[in-house]
């Protein structure tokens, strides 16, 4: 009987053995984290500022992706004081490409304001409405591009002019314009888009 309860025994050992002895395959695949970064960097890269788009209007469908990437983008205390227009009528187009020489042509365009009754205050009477505008702009850029579409942030408006254009109201603030769309076929990248200064000059570490 002894006998008889050891040879089964080794008949389950030995397959276990076995199984813990195999030697795994080592595989360099890149983790998602790695990956993640690699993707980042490339798609940072790539994006330029479009001064040329065609008039192909966007669908809808990824208007509300570029939305959705604004929504997620961070704020100071996650108070979200952005509000976006989103500029595609004829009429709201001309009055665009009235207050700003930048819309280049763009059937569409996102006009970028803070909310004063949602923006988180500083100690300094200011407070962080530009800021946080610009992280959603930007959040928003790279998904337009990461969807296929171009775009050019643009700062070089009146913001009372954009505030008289569209009717908006006191406690709405404009900061920033952003055409987007689809690229014209002529359309690329300025001469100095990849002219980077190095991190020796823009980093320091204390």
């Amino acid at each position: 009987m002894k006998k008889l309860s050891f040879i089964i025994l080794m008949a389950f050992a030995l397959p276990l053995c076995a199984c813990n002895g195999q030697k795994k395959e080592q595989k360099n695949e890149p983790t998602m984290e790695t990956t993640a970064k690699k993707d980042f960097l490339e798609l940072a890269a790539g994006r330029y500022s479009v001064r040329h788009f065609a008039p192909k209007p966007v669908e809808q469908e990824k208007i509300d992706l570029i939305l959705e990437a604004g929504k997620l983008a961070p704020t100071a205390v996650n108070s979200q004081p952005q509000m976006i227009y989103v500029l595609r009528s004829e009429e709201a187009m001309a009055k665009a490409n009235q207050i700003s020489r930048c819309i280049y042509g763009a059937p569409q365009a996102f006009l970028f304001c803070y909310d004063d009754n949602r923006v988180c205050r500083r100690g300094d009477n200011g407070n962080y409405g530009e800021i946080d505008v610009t992280i959603v702009l930007t959040h928003m850029m790279l998904e337009a591009y990461n969807l296929g579409l171009g775009t050019c942030p643009v700062g070089a408006f009146n913001p009372d002019d954009a505030k008289k254009a569209f009717d908006l109201p006191d406690n709405i603030h404009p900061i920033l314009l952003m055409p987007f769309g689809y690229a014209a076929d002529d359309a690329k990248p300025s001469d100095r888009h990849t002219s980077y200064r190095s991190l020796d000059e823009t980093v320091l570490y204390k």
